[in-house]
């Protein structure tokens, strides 16, 4: 099954759309989990207001859990500016020894408004040092690798997603998805995700389930504070 190009579902017809709209890029890569791509990828396509596209070191396909064929838009050297970073997890393997990956995502923080990691993809962040002195959270069997690889980092169970401001953690899998949805409220309000969620049928979507540690001077809506709560915590949701 090849994936060229994301296709785009309905949009929400009510929702504000900022005017000029935000860059998303989605780093894909072999043996990357297709979920972490596909959830965060159809929030930013179902919402008015974002302009989506892949990236990869190269245009060569790549294949996700040995099935899916995907061939980016752009290489690293050639994306337009993005003003929302999507690192999805999966066999990050050798990806966390490509220098000039790593060096692409220190460059994006930079100059991104928000750096969303899915599931192990906090590998790519805590690589690139970007965890350094911050709570955030990943995959379940991935917290004491994570914790390890970044001392400093306190790394989160039972919570769906972490918000440091400008980077932006989630546990595994479906929970890109709810990160996403979170982006996506402080870009564009409650209402805005909210309608996402319905046009998408994910009944799961809680606003206040993950945790905001700090905001930024980025155009949002605030979201309130909340720790994790039980249904965020919960083993069927934390994968």
């Amino acid at each position: 099954m090849a994936l060229a190009q994301l296709s785009t579902a309905s949009s929400p017809a009510t929702a504000a759309t900022p005017a000029q709209p935000k860059n998303v890029a989605i780093l894909v890569f072999t043996g990357m989990e297709v979920l972490d791509f596909a959830g965060p990828s159809e929030v930013f396509t179902v919402t008015p207001g974002f302009q989506v596209y892949t990236v990869a070191a190269t245009l060569e396909p790549v294949l996700s859990q040995g099935f899916v064929s995907i061939t980016p838009r752009y290489t690293l050297a050639t994306c337009p500016p993005p003003d929302i970073v999507v690192l999805p997890g999966g066999n990050l393997g050798s990806l966390l020894t490509q220098e000039g990956v790593v060096r692409w995502v220190q460059a994006c923080a930079a100059r991104s408004e928000v750096l969303l990691s899915v599931c192990t993809g906090a590998g790519l962040l805590g690589k690139a040092g970007l965890l350094d002195g911050k709570q955030a959270t990943t995959y379940h069997s991935y917290i004491d690798a994570l914790q390890q690889a970044t001392p400093s980092a306190r790394i989160l169970r039972g919570t769906r997603f972490v918000d440091n401001g400008q980077v932006v953690t989630t546990a595994g899998i479906s929970a890109g998805i709810d990160g996403a949805l979170h982006v996506v409220a402080r870009l564009q309000g409650e209402a805005a995700a909210q309608q996402t969620a319905q046009a998408m049928e994910y009944d799961h979507w809680q606003p206040n389930q993950g945790l905001v540690v700090q905001t930024t001077s980025l155009p949002q809506h605030p979201v309130g504070k909340s720790g994790p709560s039980r249904k965020a915590g919960s083993r069927k949701n934390s994968q």
